[in-house]
């Protein structure tokens, strides 16, 4: 009996009609389509509901080579395999040894005449035949030898978990010793979840080197965690990794979590890697706030900061670059310890909330969406270095009582003043300062005039990454003696020992003559 009528509209529009909204702290993203036909968060897993469909669509020739495409379908996922008549034969023998299979099962090979169309036709069509009776009659129990031709290792859970298994049992302990990070996909932290959460599929045949143990063992002490996750279609198949969901709560000592190029909302669960990281990097993710990673597994995040089950106590160093984070929310006070913060290459125009981290020594701002900087004193605490570089920035004001900052880095901004340098000079720890790619940096002699405005500190400062030379040191004085005297006022700057001098060497220099200096500058 067909379907027919308005509900076959319905299953037509949502097979290919389907959009998707996300929904961030209750607003709700612009709608886009689901452009895959595998319904979010789901990859092949086989099971009494989900039959195994193979198919030989089409040929095609490599390198004078005939491969067979095969298509193989479990549940709502399929993939493509490509493989020569070798490999079938190679596949037929393992069989026919190892579980029994008849030998005249396969199609004979055919040396003359094997590249004829007709020829290449008949044999697809007997080799599709013959693949689906192998399957009809071993799918309760799939052997490792046609999982592997068939590529179930890459995309069905048990399989994958087995050939995992099976790596971390030979393996494990030499990775684990490497120190190496180790690497995980979403599609591969997504099986480990499902196991979790479902029995052994009777039809998948178990041996004690694949046993599920073996991953739980292995990840439970991975100390250096790598996700790299990934918006395209994995492999030859219709799954999207970025779409698959995923927990954590496996992994018991990681120190250093990594998440690159993937959706932090599909984490569902952290279990003890809150507890335990100790550095956090998030790159070219879908990232808007703090709270999409910080609160990823908490329902209501409006409402959680501050709640000790969601706290990071051990968070020192975080890396959000590169990601879409237009603003700063409350749950930064969930990671109260963390000393380094790189906010770089996001959407970020103001600071706020950064005063709950009173460890906070080093904040990389470079990238972002700034203009002005109004009272940073207020917003950062005793922050020590401060990046800006890459922005928008016309003037240094709102940093003039950042008393602990040593490095300031605003290069690549829009200063055009020297008096802007002005707001920082007073600062008492300020060591190392960083303009270059300014217009002001275009200014003739701009070094020795933005030196003269640290006044006896001018030897002290690293400018745009170089130390004051001794010429450079003998004009400042200058230009301060020339300053002091249209200001009525003794100059304050000493040249007593502006540079280190080795036991063996001597520096000497004439003094400027002040009397003419001042002479000069009033004839101007």
């Amino acid at each position: 009996m067909g379907i027919k009528g308005n509900l076959r509209k319905w299953i037509h529009s949502f097979l290919h009609g389907r959009f998707q909204r996300v929904s961030v702290n209750g607003t709700l993203s612009e709608k886009s389509p689901v452009r895959s036909s595998v319904p979010q968060g789901s990859m092949a897993f086989l099971s009494g509901e989900h039959n195994v469909a193979a198919t030989i669509p089409s040929t095609e020739e490599v390198d004078g080579v005939t491969l067979y495409n095969i298509t193989i379908k479990v549940g709502p996922t399929h993939w493509s395999v490509k493989q020569r008549y070798n490999a079938f034969a190679d596949l037929h023998d393992k069989l026919v040894t190892n579980h029994g299979v008849a030998r005249d099962l396969l199609p004979p090979k055919k040396i003359i005449g094997n590249k004829d169309p007709t020829f290449v036709k008949k044999r697809r069509a007997d080799l599709e035949l013959y693949i689906q009776t192998i399957l009809h009659f071993m799918h309760h129990t799939l052997p490792r030898e046609l999982a592997e031709f068939l590529d179930f290792h890459h995309y069905e859970v048990t399989h994958l978990l087995q050939s995992l298994a099976r790596q971390f049992f030979s393996q494990g302990d030499k990775i684990l010793l490497d120190g190496l990070p180790i690497v995980f996909t979403p599609l591969q932290l997504h099986a480990i979840s499902c196991h979790l959460k479902s029995p052994l599929p009777t039809n998948v045949a178990s041996e004690q080197e694949t046993d599920f143990s073996h991953v739980v063992d292995f990840v439970s002490q991975v100390c250096h965690l790598v996700v790299e996750g990934s918006n395209d279609c994995y492999r030859a198949s219709n799954m999207v990794q970025n779409h698959l969901p995923f927990t954590l709560n496996t992994f018991k000592n990681v120190e250093r979590l990594s998440l690159r190029d993937m959706c932090v909302s599909q984490i569902g669960h952290l279990g003890a890697v809150r507890r335990t990281t100790k550095n956090l990097e998030v790159n070219n993710s879908d990232m808007k706030q703090m709270s999409n990673i910080l609160l990823t597994d908490a329902v209501y995040r409006e409402t959680v900061a501050g709640d000790d089950p969601y706290r990071w106590p051990a968070l020192i160093h975080v890396d959000l670059s590169h990601n879409h984070i237009a603003s700063l929310d409350e749950s930064v006070s969930l990671a109260p310890n963390i000393e380094r913060l790189n906010l770089s290459h996001n959407k970020l125009s103001q600071v706020e909330h950064l005063t709950a981290l009173p460890h906070l020594v080093s904040l990389n701002l470079c990238g972002n969406l700034f203009t002005r900087l109004d009272s940073m004193h207020t917003r950062l605490g005793n922050v020590v270095d401060l990046d800006l570089s890459q922005n928008s920035l016309s003037s240094l004001s709102g940093l003039d009582k950042l008393y602990s900052l040593s490095s300031l880095n605003v290069s690549t901004n829009n200063l055009c003043e020297i008096d802007e340098v002005s707001h920082v000079s007073c600062l008492p720890c300020l060591e190392t300062l960083i303009i270059t790619g300014n217009p002001v940096a275009t200014v003739v002699d701009y070094r020795t005039k933005v030196l003269e405005l640290f006044g006896s500190r001018a030897s002290e400062i690293c400018l745009d990454n170089e130390r004051p030379t001794q010429k450079e040191l003998e004009f400042v004085a200058v230009l301060q003696a020339i300053r002091a005297s249209r200001e009525g006022r003794l100059p304050t700057f000493s040249i007593s020992n502006p540079l280190p001098v080795l036991a063996s060497s001597t520096i000497s220099f004439d003094r400027p003559d002040l009397a003419t200096a001042v002479s000069e500058s009033s004839t101007k």
